[in-house]
């Protein structure tokens, strides 16, 4: 504090500095707005529903796990200051401020459950549609060419860039080679058939191995024990129609351990085996440019246990044209055939991806699938009528507030009102230029709440001031000068302002780390404004104070200094000298 009291210049020179560099800093972003929420700028909000099947319980415990998943997944693909919360146990609120986003409803509300599964029969060869003509066979180079999967994988309908026609824009494909894995020479060996008992005859296909389920991909036709399920279903998808491709796709009951009928984007059906590999077993999903090319893709890699299933079904469905399908939400995303073995876990989704889609696919994947299934049941725009009302309403109660304040501190010390005017002045300089860089920085966004904390905050700020300014009274009325009340003062009130300070900051760390939602940017705003009010109480205001004592004006307790004796309670008693560069030893009476 001797360096504050010694050379008090030096100390306001250096906050002068500090408060270029940060205006330095907000010019070049060259936003000079602050990044509001929903509630002041309006913006999208989306409301989820959740949806049950065969009386599946909708637990608060699934609701929060959803709720965590969807933020991840929202903040995850760019997205600043986007607040999710539920309401009712049985709705997920996503509101995001700023320019309408309608491209991020999908995201949000997709289930993202991730499942391989083997294909038993569809567009693959071998094994027709049995309400459409067979596919050619492929052979030669068609089955095991330079596009598995792709345009030559089972004719033009199997499961690659043509798999249905190319009207979707959204068909995928995956090509095995072209990735990172280790590839062994193809083989022309079936897995040999298993030794096991037959099972009833009745056995669920849910029962059956993966082993039995590469078996029934390969040969066409299940184990003995499961004859009779497996007709059952062949005729369940042979009467099964996909939904028209302008028509609302209805959700698909994807089970796990149950086989599946669903179909592509391109309306091309599918008769899926159970899944032989979860998403739980998903390592990681990213989104990146393909090598030497200009299309996106979405890159998988499983875990250890994901990646020994892989590699054994595609060691046994190496060069048959047998089909491997990805699905996603009960709908395949891609059904390529192997052309190698794939035994480093990785795969490629790619197609006719957008740099979005595929960021907001490997997104979905990445955060994992939701323990309940959404649908969305609106979408609304929050108009800036509202907003603008919203904001004018904060912005008028904060600016009669300092008003308020401004006015009292006047009337009540006169001239070192203005002290406490400047004072604020630095205050609010601070603040909107740290609102404005955390915006950029930390994705901090200004709400009604957050406007509140701001508020309070000049309460705060002008207790300081008051603290301060009553410790240098006492010492005056105790006979010192000024500038030796200014210093004693100081020492007496910059304990008291700090303590309260630290009361302060400590509510509002609290209340950030236990409240919700809109409650942080309260709890955020005042623990800012707390930390930059000990900022210019002890760099601004009391440097400044010290630099005033040294003036005639406030040395000599002028009249209006707000020192003088008769404002103190002392007329009629001798005042000690204020400065030492005062003309006069006495203080001013009034």
């Amino acid at each position: 504090m001797a360096t504050n009291a010694s050379r008090p210049g030096r100390v306001l020179a250096t906050l002068a500095v500090v408060m270029g560099l940060l205006l330095a800093l907000v010019a070049s972003g060259g936003d000079w707005s602050p990044r509001l929420g929903l509630d002041l700028q309006g913006g999208t909000r989306i409301t989820l529903q959740t949806t049950t099947t065969d009386g599946e319980d909708v637990t608060a415990e699934k609701l929060d796990e959803a709720q965590q998943i969807i933020s991840s997944r929202v903040n995850g693909s760019g997205v600043a200051a986007a607040e999710v919360s539920t309401r009712g146990g049985e709705q997920i609120i996503v509101e995001i401020p700023g320019e309408r986003r309608s491209d991020i409803v999908d995201e949000v509300g997709r289930t993202a459950q991730l499942r391989f599964r083997l294909v038993w029969a569809g567009p693959a060869a071998g094994q027709p549609l049995p309400d459409a003509p067979a596919t050619d066979p492929p052979g030669g180079d068609k089955a095991g060419g330079d596009k598995a999967g792709g345009d030559k994988a089972g004719g033009d309908k199997a499961g690659g860039d043509k798999a249905g026609g190319d009207s979707t824009g959204k068909n995928m494909r995956v090509s095995p080679w072209m990735l990172q894995g280790n590839d062994e020479s193809p083989t022309d060996e079936t897995p040999a058939p298993t030794d096991e008992t037959p099972a009833p005859t009745d056995a669920a296909i849910a029962d059956m191995t993966v082993q039995q389920m590469i078996e029934t991909t390969i040969n066409g036709a299940p184990p003995a024990a499961y004859t009779d399920e497996f007709s059952s279903l062949t005729q369940k998808f042979g009467k099964y129609a996909c939904p028209e491709q302008d028509a609302a796709a209805a959700a698909v009951d994807d089970r796990s351990a149950e086989p599946l009928i669903t179909c592509d984007d391109a309306g091309t059906k599918y008769l899926l085996s159970p899944a032989i590999i979860e998403g739980t077993s998903l390592k990681d999903a990213t989104a990146g440019l393909r090598p030497q090319s200009p299309e996106w893709a979405v890159n998988l890699e499983l875990d250890g246990t994901g990646t020994d299933v892989f590699t054994e079904v595609t060691r046994a469905l190496v060069s048959t044209g047998k089909l491997f399908a990805i699905v996603l939400d009960g709908r395949v995303l891609t059904a390529p055939t192997i052309n190698s073995p794939i035994t480093n876990g990785q795969a490629e989704i790619s197609g006719s991806f957008t740099q979005a889609s595929a960021i907001s696919l490997a997104n979905s994947l990445q955060y994992g699938s939701l323990p309940l299934s959404f649908e969305v049941s609106g979408v609304t725009l929050a108009g800036p009528t509202l907003a603008g009302s919203q904001l004018s309403a904060g912005i008028l109660a904060g600016i009669i507030g300092l008003i308020l304040v401004v006015v009292y501190c006047m009337f009540y010390y006169r001239g070192l009102g203005l002290v406490v005017v400047a004072s604020l002045a630095i205050a609010g300089f601070l603040t909107y230029e740290l609102v404005i860089l955390l915006g950029k920085g930390v994705g901090f966004t200004l709400t009604l709440p957050g406007i509140a904390g701001l508020i309070v905050a000049v309460g705060i700020t002008a207790d300081s001031f008051i603290i301060f300014f009553e410790r240098l009274r006492d010492e005056v009325r105790e006979g010192k000068s000024l500038r030796l009340a200014v210093e004693a003062g100081w020492r007496r009130a910059r304990a008291t302002i700090l303590a309260a300070d630290a009361v302060s900051l400590l509510a509002a760390v609290v209340l950030y780390i236990f409240a919700i939602d809109e409650i942080r940017g309260f709890a955020f705003a005042l623990g800012l404004t707390t930390v930059i009010d000990a900022i210019v109480v002890f760099v601004f205001t009391k440097p400044l104070v010290t630099l005033l004592a040294r003036t005639e004006f406030f040395g000599q307790g002028h009249k209006l200094s707000g020192l003088d004796a008769g404002h103190l309670g002392i007329e009629g008693r001798r005042v000690s000298e204020f400065s030492r560069t005062a003309r006069r030893p006495q203080g001013v009476r009034s």
